[in-house]
């Protein structure tokens, strides 16, 4: 009888052992890592604007400024205002696409635009849809990854 007894606290000592060590390995969500944050490099304050950054040395240090949506004709127009937060100048790419009233991607043939912000600016960026459904942005700024421009620095 007594070996019996031995036996049901072996087991139930394993059962708790492994349950333990499950529950300590299991890996941390998203939602569990403070580290992670959604409005770290992503900024949708604005209803009809969502501002994408794209690199994470811009997180803290570019912001939207004066968003202004207007008809032109049938179609939508959006200025952005983007501002440096820092005492750096950052020399940046930016690509605007636009979505409908649903959030459904219509133009994703935005082209890469370049441009430079001195420290504190703000550059205004002007848009229209290409379509009549255009009704909200995605807004996307991240640092030049270009090859040829590395290249380029060190030929020089």
């Amino acid at each position: 009888m007594q070996l019996n007894s031995i036996y049901s606290y072996a087991k139930a000592f394993i059962l708790i052992t492994m349950v333990l060590t499950i529950v300590a390995c299991k890996p941390a969500s998203v939602a569990e890592n403070p580290n992670f944050l959604k409005q770290d490099t992503l900024d949708d304050t604005h209803p009809r604007i969502r501002l994408v950054l794209g690199s994470e040395k811009l997180v803290g240090n570019i912001r939207m400024a004066n968003i202004k949506f207007r008809k032109v004709g049938l179609f939508t127009q959006a200025q952005i205002g983007i501002q440096n937060l820092s005492d750096v100048r950052y020399n940046l790419e930016y690509k605007v696409e636009w979505e409908d009233m649903d959030g459904f991607m219509l133009d994703q043939s935005g082209v890469w635009q370049r441009f430079t912000l001195a420290p504190t600016q703000i550059d205004t960026v002007t848009t229209t849809g290409k379509v009549t459904e255009a009704y909200k942005v995605v807004f996307t700024v991240r640092l030049p990854d270009d090859p040829f421009i590395i290249n380029n620095k060190y030929q020089k």
